[in-house]
């Protein structure tokens, strides 16, 4: 296994737990009863943009590589 796969691996593992976590947060099943519902929202919300954003990087990364290797 090259470099590249393990880092691809890596990078899709840490988006899923990130967007997974993100939902748990907005269910609220991972936050205390004392937490804010707003705060829970918002973290859970957060959570959730930062895993689209990171999956949207990946995708746009490895795009941008396969078209540098046809070139």
């Amino acid at each position: 296994m090259d470099a590249e796969a393990i880092v691809r691996i890596v990078s899709y593992t840490t988006v899923s737990l990130v967007l997974l976590v993100g939902i748990v947060v907005l269910t609220g099943v991972l936050i205390p009863a004392g937490i804010s519902e707003s705060f829970r929202v918002t973290l859970g919300s957060c959570m959730v943009l930062y895993g689209l954003y990171r999956f949207a990087v990946i995708l746009i990364k490895q795009r941008n590589a396969r078209n540098a290797s046809e070139k």
